[in-house]
């Protein structure tokens, strides 16, 4: 999730450099504050056990996993640009929300 986080975080970084925007390079710190705070959630976070029955994480080589992105957490994600200014805790509860009942 770190990595869909970052690259998110390098999206709004780009933009807002593009378009001189504050509010977006805010989005996009805050983005990078999530990836953070994800790596450091345990395997039975609220955040990542509902992630995790929602299908969101797919097996890969060495017990490692792939955070699998829907559109509703894509739409969840880009709705940050337009709201008020949340905090990395907020991200990832946003997106755990947009992942739907398992």
């Amino acid at each position: 999730m770190a990595i869909f986080l970052r690259r998110w975080a390098g999206a709004f970084s780009f933009s807002a450099d593009a378009l001189d925007s504050a509010d977006t390079a805010r989005v996009g710190m805050t983005l990078l504050d999530a990836a953070q705070r994800a790596e450091q959630l345990a395997p039975d976070d609220p955040i990542i056990v509902v992630l995790s029955e929602a299908g969101h994480f797919e097996p890969m080589p060495g017990g490692h996993a792939r955070f699998v992105e829907t559109v509703e957490i894509r739409h969840a994600v880009l709705r940050l640009v337009v709201g008020p200014a949340i905090d990395a805790n907020q991200i990832l509860a946003a997106i755990a929300s947009a992942s739907g009942p398992p």
